[in-house]
């Protein structure tokens, strides 16, 4: 297992616990700025369409769901 440094949250400059690190390497925030400001993350979900090109007829196969980090 990697090693986890000491992080600081970006948005109050305090230290962000280590069982969040531990759990959430990627993490950029600390639990109380991610609870104030409603999540790191936003999902964005795009739908498969299936049908031919140029039909008009809407057939959908499957969707992707891909997390993007707020600003």
């Amino acid at each position: 297992m990697d090693e986890v440094k000491i992080r600081h949250c970006q948005r109050c400059r305090r230290e962000i616990a280590m069982e969040r690190l531990l759990v959430l390497p990627q993490t950029r925030m600390c639990v109380e700025c991610v609870k104030a400001v409603g999540g790191e993350f936003d999902l964005v979900m795009s739908v498969e369409n299936l049908a031919k090109a140029g039909s008009l007829k809407r057939n959908y196969g499957s969707f992707e769901v891909v997390k993007v980090r707020r600003r």
